[in-house]
């Protein structure tokens, strides 16, 4: 009884999550398939988005390291 229930919710889950894919309209194509321009676009255009976004990972990371610290 103790894994019926975890394996019927994880089936309609997976059941749920395939419906939404497969139901997004449209076709998928690559924009940019040569890794140079997609790089060249990311390191132009969207600098400072990137490296904002390092920033709030990288202080992230500090405050779980600091939250989870041990206090001898």
């Amino acid at each position: 009884m103790n894994r019926i229930i975890p394996a019927i919710a994880s089936a309609l889950f997976f059941i749920a999550l395939g419906i939404e894919v497969f139901s997004i309209p449209g076709t998928f194509s690559y924009y940019n398939e040569n890794l140079g321009e997609i790089s060249s676009e990311l390191f132009s255009a969207y600098l400072v988005p990137f490296e904002l976004i390092s920033l709030m990972l990288v202080g992230g990371i500090i405050g779980m390291l600091y939250i989870t610290g041990r206090e001898d």
